[in-house]
């Protein structure tokens, strides 16, 4: 089973300019971003608001499935299977 993560902007850049990785046996989306910890940790920990517990970063990071926000469906417990595409968004803020 392969699903395939696109990372968006700052995202891109910590995962070495990658504009999509694929993973393998993953069956939830908080497989997806545990796994991209191995990828680069600075880039779990961007996702990740570890001083949380580990949840999402939530309004800064938005993460779907096949076009549907996780927030409309189990959060970081939705399922996926083979084929999906998880988008993971971090917005950056400035001034």
């Amino acid at each position: 089973m392969v699903v395939k993560v696109r990372l968006v902007g700052v995202l891109r850049a910590l995962a070495l300019g990658k504009e999509y990785v694929e993973l393998n046996g993953v069956t939830t989306v908080r497989d997806v971003i545990n796994r991209l910890k191995s990828i680069n940790d600075k880039l779990f920990k961007r996702v990740f608001d570890v001083s949380r517990g580990g949840e999402l970063a939530p309004p800064d990071v938005y993460v779907a499935i096949n076009e549907v926000d996780i927030r409309l469906l189990r959060g970081l417990d939705t399922p996926v299977k083979d084929g999906d595409e998880v988008l993971i968004l971090a917005y950056i803020h400035g001034g």
